[in-house]
Protein backbone atom coordinates (compact mmCIF):
# COMPACT_ATOMS: atom_id res chain seq x y z
CA UNK A 1 0.00 0.00 0.00
CA UNK A 2 1.74 3.52 -0.94
CA UNK A 3 0.82 6.82 0.82
CA UNK A 4 1.72 8.88 -2.44
CA UNK A 5 -0.03 9.18 -5.29
CA UNK A 6 1.48 7.86 -8.90
CA UNK A 7 3.95 10.52 -10.17
CA UNK A 8 1.67 12.30 -12.98
CA UNK A 9 3.30 13.59 -16.35
CA UNK A 10 2.35 16.89 -15.55
CA UNK A 11 3.80 16.80 -12.50
CA UNK A 12 7.17 15.63 -13.97
CA UNK A 13 6.75 18.58 -16.76
CA UNK A 14 6.21 21.27 -13.60
CA UNK A 15 9.37 19.88 -11.70
CA UNK A 16 11.61 19.98 -15.16
CA UNK A 17 10.43 23.82 -15.66
CA UNK A 18 10.93 24.67 -12.58
CA UNK A 19 14.70 22.87 -12.33
CA UNK A 20 14.78 25.12 -16.21
CA UNK A 21 13.52 27.85 -15.04
CA UNK A 22 16.04 28.73 -11.79
CA UNK A 23 19.00 27.26 -13.38
CA UNK A 24 19.04 29.80 -16.26
CA UNK A 25 18.17 32.58 -13.19
CA UNK A 26 21.35 31.24 -11.63
CA UNK A 27 23.46 31.26 -14.93
CA UNK A 28 22.21 34.89 -15.97
CA UNK A 29 22.91 36.40 -12.83
CA UNK A 30 25.95 34.48 -10.58
CA UNK A 31 27.79 32.88 -14.12
CA UNK A 32 29.57 35.92 -15.40
CA UNK A 33 31.08 36.76 -11.64
CA UNK A 34 31.46 32.99 -11.34
CA UNK A 35 33.58 32.77 -14.68
CA UNK A 36 35.38 35.78 -13.53
CA UNK A 37 36.39 34.48 -9.86
CA UNK A 38 37.23 30.74 -11.54
CA UNK A 39 39.82 32.85 -14.35
CA UNK A 40 41.45 34.78 -11.73
CA UNK A 41 41.73 31.89 -9.21
CA UNK A 42 42.91 29.66 -11.98
CA UNK A 43 45.57 32.48 -13.52
CA UNK A 44 47.11 32.82 -9.86
CA UNK A 45 47.66 29.06 -9.17
CA UNK A 46 49.16 28.32 -12.41
CA UNK A 47 50.89 32.24 -12.17
CA UNK A 48 52.16 30.81 -8.85
CA UNK A 49 53.06 26.91 -10.20
CA UNK A 50 55.25 28.22 -12.72
CA UNK A 51 57.08 30.98 -10.24
CA UNK A 52 57.64 28.22 -7.76
CA UNK A 53 58.89 25.74 -10.55
CA UNK A 54 61.75 28.31 -12.04
CA UNK A 55 62.56 28.88 -7.81
CA UNK A 56 60.27 31.13 -5.62
CA UNK A 57 59.49 29.79 -2.64
CA UNK A 58 55.89 30.87 -1.11
CA UNK A 59 54.83 30.84 2.00
CA UNK A 60 51.58 31.71 4.65
CA UNK A 61 53.76 34.54 5.25
CA UNK A 62 53.21 36.13 1.34
CA UNK A 63 50.08 37.30 -0.10
CA UNK A 64 49.52 36.98 -3.99
CA UNK A 65 47.77 40.28 -4.39
CA UNK A 66 47.72 40.05 -8.76
CA UNK A 67 48.77 37.36 -10.87
CA UNK A 68 48.88 36.58 -14.30
CA UNK A 69 49.78 33.90 -16.77
CA UNK A 70 50.50 34.31 -19.87
CA UNK A 71 50.11 30.85 -21.91
CA UNK A 72 51.99 30.38 -25.03
CA UNK A 73 53.82 27.07 -25.97
CA UNK A 74 56.59 26.59 -24.87
CA UNK A 75 57.65 29.91 -24.15
CA UNK A 76 54.93 30.30 -20.66
CA UNK A 77 55.46 33.66 -18.63
CA UNK A 78 53.52 34.66 -15.55
CA UNK A 79 54.12 38.16 -13.33
CA UNK A 80 52.95 38.41 -9.66
CA UNK A 81 52.61 40.99 -7.23
CA UNK A 82 53.49 39.54 -4.21
CA UNK A 83 53.20 41.10 -0.90
CA UNK A 84 55.19 39.50 2.01
CA UNK A 85 54.20 40.09 6.21
CA UNK A 86 57.67 42.37 6.88
CA UNK A 87 60.74 43.22 5.21
CA UNK A 88 62.33 40.72 6.02
CA UNK A 89 60.39 38.11 4.88
CA UNK A 90 60.30 39.60 1.67
CA UNK A 91 64.27 39.60 1.62
CA UNK A 92 64.22 36.05 2.23
CA UNK A 93 61.78 35.24 0.01
CA UNK A 94 64.16 37.02 -2.95
CA UNK A 95 67.02 35.24 -1.13
CA UNK A 96 65.73 31.92 -1.07
CA UNK A 97 64.32 32.12 -4.98
CA UNK A 98 68.58 32.68 -5.45
CA UNK A 99 68.19 35.87 -7.46
CA UNK A 100 71.64 37.19 -9.08
CA UNK A 101 72.69 39.64 -10.60
CA UNK A 102 71.05 42.81 -8.91
CA UNK A 103 71.45 46.37 -9.83
CA UNK A 104 69.52 49.44 -10.23
CA UNK A 105 66.21 48.79 -11.83
CA UNK A 106 65.03 50.40 -15.35
CA UNK A 107 61.60 50.78 -17.08
CA UNK A 108 62.51 47.77 -19.29
CA UNK A 109 63.11 45.65 -16.17
CA UNK A 110 59.24 46.06 -15.14
CA UNK A 111 58.02 45.30 -18.20
CA UNK A 112 54.19 46.41 -19.25
CA UNK A 113 52.06 45.11 -16.20
CA UNK A 114 48.52 46.84 -15.75
CA UNK A 115 49.01 50.31 -13.88
CA UNK A 116 47.72 49.14 -10.79
CA UNK A 117 50.36 46.76 -10.12
CA UNK A 118 52.88 47.79 -11.45
CA UNK A 119 55.86 49.22 -9.12
CA UNK A 120 55.87 53.25 -9.13
CA UNK A 121 59.14 54.80 -10.83
CA UNK A 122 61.36 55.26 -8.39
CA UNK A 123 65.31 56.21 -8.78
CA UNK A 124 65.94 53.20 -6.15
CA UNK A 125 64.36 50.32 -7.87
CA UNK A 126 66.21 47.13 -7.33
CA UNK A 127 65.96 44.07 -10.16
CA UNK A 128 67.48 41.19 -9.78
CA UNK A 129 67.10 38.16 -12.12
CA UNK A 130 68.49 34.27 -12.33
CA UNK A 131 68.61 32.39 -15.30
CA UNK A 132 67.88 28.93 -14.81
CA UNK A 133 69.66 27.15 -17.81
CA UNK A 134 66.92 24.89 -19.57
CA UNK A 135 64.39 25.87 -17.59
CA UNK A 136 63.93 29.72 -17.68
CA UNK A 137 64.05 33.17 -16.15
CA UNK A 138 63.30 34.26 -12.38
CA UNK A 139 63.50 38.26 -11.74
CA UNK A 140 62.05 40.43 -9.64
CA UNK A 141 61.95 44.28 -8.84
CA UNK A 142 61.08 45.80 -5.50
CA UNK A 143 62.06 49.76 -3.81
CA UNK A 144 63.08 48.73 -0.56
CA UNK A 145 62.82 52.62 0.56
CA UNK A 146 58.94 52.20 0.60
CA UNK A 147 57.17 49.68 3.01
CA UNK A 148 60.89 48.33 4.14
CA UNK A 149 60.40 46.43 0.17
CA UNK A 150 57.70 44.29 1.34
CA UNK A 151 55.91 44.36 -2.11
CA UNK A 152 57.93 42.20 -4.97
CA UNK A 153 57.08 41.89 -8.63
CA UNK A 154 58.03 39.19 -10.12
CA UNK A 155 57.99 37.68 -13.56
CA UNK A 156 58.81 33.98 -14.41
CA UNK A 157 59.42 33.04 -17.95
CA UNK A 158 59.82 29.35 -19.18
CA UNK A 159 62.38 29.01 -21.81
Amino acid sequence: MTFFPKPSRRMWTGIVVAVVVIGALVLWFGGPRLYHWYGARSDEKVAAELATDLGLHLTEDDTIVYAKYYGSFPDSSAYLVVDSNSGARANALRNDAELTSCGPATAGDVGRPPSEYSPKPSETWVHCESLRPGRGVLSAVWVPAVEQGRRSYIWAGQM
